[in-house]
């Protein structure tokens, strides 16, 4: 039942967290393209982005807490093996190793785009600029995510 449950809120949070970048990406940044007066610009997408990044940390954090539990209940794997040079040795092994040091890095750069970056966008076009191009890359690593998942379901590279 654990399994199942953490199972749930890891897939329903990494849904939620990617498709907000894509929504973000893909819908709310063509939008306000459209629209002439900068500060409507600024006001719309400092609203949505605060409000998605409320939601899109208790995804964060939710994939940060079922997926320790998710490798130890399916495939017995304790946090302190990841540590483990024979685990560093089977395909499988690198998969993993490889995906969660993509976690790691799009968990600091999240931190990084929502309390420093972003906040400074909202009175500088410079700071604007690398705020979008930090938001896109983190959609990639999200999406490199997402493909090592497959990969370890498929067992390995």
């Amino acid at each position: 039942m654990l399994l199942k449950v953490a199972l749930f809120l890891h897939i329903i949070s990494a849904i939620f967290w990617i498709g907000g970048m894509l929504f973000l990406v893909a819908v709310v940044a063509p939008y306000l393209k459209t629209l002439s007066d900068p500060k409507d610009k600024a006001k719309i997408y400092q609203i949505v982005g605060t409000q998605y990044r409320k939601w899109g940390w208790v995804a964060i954090i939710t994939l940060l807490v079922t997926g320790p539990v998710i490798l130890y209940t399916l495939y017995g794997l304790p946090p302190s093996a990841i540590a483990d040079p024979s685990l560093h040795a089977s395909s499988w092994g690198r998969t993993l190793v490889t995906k969660l040091t993509l976690v790691a890095i799009i968990v600091i750069s999240a931190l990084v785009h929502d309390f420093w970056v972003g906040p400074r966008a909202r009175n500088s076009p410079g700071f604007s600029k690398f705020a979008r191009l930090f938001g896109r890359v983190n959609l990639i690593l999200a999406l490199l995510i997402v493909i090592f998942a497959v990969l370890l379901r498929a067992g390995g590279m």
